[in-house]
């Protein structure tokens, strides 16, 4: 159970902390390219991943993905708008464990917060609520090169373990024109 507190940044748990927050959370296996929920699901969970890597992406009316989200080793994720229907699909881009958490048990591990009890998933939902107000904005305000940089510098782990389609469609972007943004990059 350590490593579920370490994952979402606890300080200290007392035994019987740890007991009540591991009946809060199932840990979950995903092989790569399953599927976890998709646009319409009434999806209640949130995912905090302890292996493997997970990708969020929308599908428009033409039947293009776009990336939204990448989640990797001790990151949260999951539809804030839960439990209304999703917008949103989820998928496994590799094997992954999760330990999940209902919107219903959440709101219990976040009413654990009395005293001297830090609650790390409240920090994360509003890190993952910030992370995509400042997504949104470099979307809007900067180029895909711009971007494709700044991915670069805060994930460059994510650019050895994310096919380049991938990383094409977070940016909005094709594939081709990814590869003549890293040539150039490369040159600089």
């Amino acid at each position: 159970m350590k490593a579920l507190s370490q994952i979402l940044n606890q300080k200290k748990y007392t035994s019987d902390n740890d007991e009540m927050i591991k009946s809060l959370f199932k840990k979950e296996h995903f092989k790569r390219k399953s599927l976890i929920f998709s646009n319409g699901d009434h999806n209640t969970k949130h995912y905090v991943i302890g292996s493997g890597l997970l990708r969020m992406y929308v599908i428009n009316s033409s039947g293009k993905e776009f990336n939204v989200l990448f989640a990797k080793e001790n990151q949260l994720i999951g539809d804030l708008g839960s439990p209304s229907p999703t917008k949103f699909n989820l998928d496994a881009i590799e094997d992954t464990i999760v330990f999940t958490i209902d919107s219903r048990n959440l709101e219990k591990f976040i009413n654990l917060s009395n005293n001297n009890l830090e609650i790390g998933a409240f920090t994360q939902l509003t890190r993952s609520y910030i992370f995509l107000q400042n997504r949104l904005i470099s979307i809007l305000t900067q180029t895909a090169e711009e971007n494709f940089i700044s991915f670069q510098k805060q994930y460059p782990d994510l650019l050895q373990r994310l096919p380049q389609y991938h990383i094409a469609s977070y940016l909005g972007v094709s594939a081709e024109f990814l590869s003549k943004i890293i040539a150039r990059t490369l040159k600089k």
